[in-house]
């Protein structure tokens, strides 16, 4: 009896086991696109009964992975970078073997993508079908996620390896492996092509998550747009002091400059960072003298650019937010200014005006929506089951008004 009175969604994915994990989840997201618990019970029905095996992109595994790919992704852009430029061929066994690890999770997540459901345009219905999925995939993102996801930490270790094994070769062997493994440092750059899955998971965590829609899209709006930011001062850095190794440390050179060719690598990072954000924010402080050379000027060029770059995007984001959240509150805002402007005009009471104020309060709860547009793009039948709603929903204001 308790088993029959349990929301159909969830018995849906108690009774098919491990399967369960594969299904949409009972949330607000799947209740905003298929309306009702009875619409999810029928979409788990629609995937079970397609007989592949298909990851939904309500399932709750699908979320969890998400999550875990945004954390790895992000890792990684961080560090790629950061090996490369600071610590000359000494990462460690941890770095290598996290390098391995993400070339072999990226791998696997475009084989997966084959089996991802994607949602579509009009939120309306998953593509579950398998032949759908894969040309969607390969017209899209999969040239970039192959070229992103090419395993650079096997060649890496496998030619470290190599290198280690060879020390008692001849000089000339030795720095040809030594020139191979700065080149395949240098190859392992395209693996910041991992940034544009970033973006794309962040895009995904919205459309999947599970809470008040608008606030975690704003939420997750400012937290992309800071990483973004973050990974563009960190990457600026990054090169600051790369460019300068790749000449071997000239004598004119920052790093020689400023007496870092010793420097732990903390140090030797946060002056890369303090100068190129010098540059990004066009102060003086941390370049003090003009470039000495034209790879330098090129170095700096960039990082003025880049900086110019990053407050374009952050001016337009903010514009765009502050112009986007809850626009109903904003419309009804405008409404009462002129309803006040009005009321001014006919120097109304304050009483009655009081009157007029609560009124509308209760009639509309501080948010104004264009119920006419609404109910005219919509069909006759939807019409109105819509306006009895409304109906209803403005006969308990008011009534509640009267109490």
């Amino acid at each position: 009896m308790e088993n029959s009175q349990a929301p159909v969604g969830r018995r849906t994915a108690s009774t098919c086991g491990w399967r369960g994990v594969f299904l949409p989840q009972l949330n607000r997201q799947s209740l905003s696109v298929y309306g009702s618990e009875i619409a999810v019970e029928k979409e788990c029905i629609r995937q079970l009964q397609s007989g592949v095996w298909v990851i939904h992109p309500f399932s709750p595994i699908r979320s969890y992975y998400i999550m875990c790919m945004v954390a790895i992704t992000f890792l990684n852009l961080i560090g790629i970078p950061m090996e490369i430029a600071f610590l000359d061929g000494y990462s460690g066994v941890g770095w290598e073997g996290f390098n391995v690890f993400s070339d072999t999770l990226f791998l696997m997540d475009v084989a997966l993508n084959f089996r991802m459901g994607i949602i579509s345009e009009d939120s309306e219905v998953a593509i579950l079908d398998i032949k759908k999925i894969s040309v969607i995939y390969l017209k899209s993102w999969f040239i970039p996620d192959v070229i992103a996801a090419f395993p650079i930490g096997y060649i890496l270790l496998i030619a470290e390896l190599q290198s280690h094994s060879d020390t008692s070769t001849s000089g000339s062997k030795a720095s040809r492996m030594v020139r191979i493994l700065m080149f395949v440092r240098i190859i392992s750059l395209v693996r910041l092509l991992r940034v544009s899955r970033l973006v794309r998971f962040f895009n995904e965590v919205e459309k999947v998550s599970n809470a008040n829609l608008e606030y975690v899209q704003l939420f997750f709006r400012i937290l992309s747009l800071f990483m973004m930011m973050f990974l563009l001062c960190h990457w600026n850095g990054c090169i600051q002091y790369f460019v300068p190794m790749l000449e071997e440390f000239p004598s004119d050179c920052w790093v020689r400059r400023e007496k870092l060719m010793n420097a732990t690598v903390g140090e030797k990072y946060s002056f890369g960072v303090f100068r190129a954000l010098s540059h990004m924010i066009q102060i003086s402080y941390g370049s003090t003298e003009s470039p000495t050379n034209e790879v330098e000027l090129w170095v700096v060029m960039t990082s003025m650019l880049s900086g110019a770059l990053m407050y374009t995007v952050l001016v337009a984001n903010a514009a765009a937010i502050i112009t986007n959240v809850d626009q109903a509150a904003k419309a009804y805002k405008n409404k009462m200014n002129h309803l006040d402007d009005y009321m001014t005009f006919l120097k109304l009471p304050n009483d009655l005006r009081l009157r007029i104020n609560k009124y509308y309060g209760a009639r509309y709860g501080g948010r104004w929506f264009d119920e006419k547009n609404f109910l005219i793009s919509v069909s006759s039948a939807l019409r109105e089951v819509l306006q009895s709603y409304s109906i209803l929903f403005y006969t308990t204001s008011l009534y509640s008004l009267c109490l």
